[in-house]
């Protein structure tokens, strides 16, 4: 027994430093600030928003004139076309052939050609508003991305710090505990007080470093949520009560107004992609328009058979490298051309139809979103008059359990009453301590609460130092 009593002593006794220490403060602001920077989902949305600006760019390049560069150089039989053309953008061309000779010879073209759909007939501004929408649509996305990563970054810290609370709640209740067990203990060696509550003093002095380490868990699992958040090692800080979260209530805004919805982050996202749908029904219909370019070339062709017959009618075939490879003709040609593909009538129509179709799906996913919305900012409304209401009458609670504690202590002292009365008084005051602050903590993450349902942050940020 005297060894239990030993080891019973030694480990109520073991220090509470430790815990929390050593690491960097860390208030709300910064940690909003921190996760803007710093979590990858946000990075990831905004490096959509530079694609899509840089997708902008490459639609409007398709529509410039594309300038084409072309040499070939080719050994063949010599009954041919001077400089003929294997492929390629250049048209074909035609000359002298030699039909009784099979002899090789080398032949050459270079060319340059432009194209350009000088008119699309509205094609072109119908793609570059599709594309348009696109950026508008993955800005939406981010800012959507944004704001609700706040708010659950707000909301954890809150967590966070109300269980880092309740940790130095509960610690302080163990220090009450280990003082009052020192008193025991001491009358039960004096033969003053009965022996029995020296085993009850042991054992809630046990019970209250139970509740330390209880806490410290969900303190610890609370801050590897919000360290998740902030894409940051859980033990780099550490956090910071400086805006009084469990002493002081928040200013309540005014009763929401509905309209506001309007401007919620989440639907304007909704709105963005109804818009991006509407603009690829658009390109879609357009692409069945035809197009009207302007095209030029000029080419060069050289060839190692000669230019003029010999007197029996046929033609000088020189096989060297040298004869065949150096121009010898320059030609050019510039005109336009109408472009009309027919068959693309009909899949242009099918497809814009099905995308019309898409289009009224986004437009009931948006109906559906602000209807969610408006549900949950009634909920948010109630939850913050509630938890107004707990505050309130939380500081009543405490004043109460704190006399209760004091008048049970002081007839504990005088021996009027037993150990019971007064442990009971003790976990009395420690649930009203820990009630009051997370009563006065609540008030706020339903403020947080009420502003991700309105969608502006600004009425919880606004009230942070």
């Amino acid at each position: 027994m005297r060894v239990f009593r030993l080891f019973l002593v030694g480990w109520l006794g073991l220090p509470l430093a430790g815990w929390g220490q050593g690491a960097a403060p860390l208030t709300l602001p910064q940690a909003l600030q921190l996760a803007r920077t710093n979590y990858p989902a946000l990075r990831a949305r905004q490096a959509g928003v530079a694609a899509a600006a840089a997708d902008v760019r490459t639609v409007r390049a398709n529509y410039l004139p594309q300038l084409t560069a072309q040499a070939q150089a080719l050994d063949g039989t010599s009954n041919q076309a001077r400089g003929a053309l294997l492929g390629g953008v250049g048209p074909n061309v035609s000359g002298v052939r030699d039909y009784t000779s099979y002899q090789a010879s080398w032949a050459s073209q270079g060319m340059l050609y432009i194209d350009w759909p000088a008119v699309t007939f509205g094609r072109y501004r119908a793609d570059v508003q599709r594309a348009e929408a696109s950026v508008s649509e993955a800005q939406a996305a981010y800012d959507q991305e944004l704001f609700t990563h706040q708010v659950q970054v707000a909301d954890a810290y809150l967590l966070a710090l109300a269980a880092q609370k309740t940790v130095a709640l509960q610690a302080a209740n163990l220090q009450r505990s280990l003082a009052l067990r020192r008193i025991v203990l001491a009358g039960t060696r004096a033969g003053i007080q009965a022996g029995i509550d020296s085993s009850t003093a042991n054992a809630e002095a046990a019970r209250a470093r139970l509740q330390v380490l209880a806490s410290r868990q969900q303190a610890e699992q609370q801050r590897v949520r919000l360290a998740g958040l902030l894409g940051v090692p859980t033990q780099s800080f550490t956090l910071t009560d400086s805006t009084r979260f469990f002493t002081r209530l928040p200013a309540l805004p005014a009763a929401a107004d509905t309209g506001s919805l309007l401007r919620h982050p989440t639907l304007l996202a909704y709105q963005r992609r109804v818009a991006t749908s509407d603009a690829l029904a658009r390109a879609l219909a357009a692409g069945n328009r035809p197009t009207l370019s302007v095209v030029g070339a000029t080419w060069g062709r050289g060839s190692g058979a000669a230019s003029a017959a010999r007197p029996d009618g046929t033609y000088a075939i020189d096989p060297g490298l040298g004869a065949g490879l150096p121009f010898k003709v320059y030609n050019y040609a510039v005109g336009a051309a109408l472009t009309w593909r027919l068959t693309e009538l009909i899949h242009s129509h099918r497809a814009a139809t099905a995308q019309l179709a898409r289009s009224e799906q986004a437009r009931a996913d948006y109906s559906q979103q602000a209807l969610q919305l408006r549900t949950e900012q009634q909920n948010a409304r109630l939850q913050l008059e509630l938890a107004q209401q707990s505050a309130l009458a939380a500081p009543a609670q405490l004043d109460a359990a704190q006399r209760a504690y004091t008048q049970a202590q002081a007839r504990y002292n005088a021996g009027l009453d037993n150990l019971v009365v007064l442990t009971q008084a003790t976990l009395v005051l420690n649930r009203a301590e820990t009630d009051q602050a997370i009563a006065t903590s609540n008030v706020w993450r339903a403020l947080v609460l009420r502003a991700a349902t309105s969608g502006d942050l600004g009425e919880f940020t606004s009230q942070l130092p």
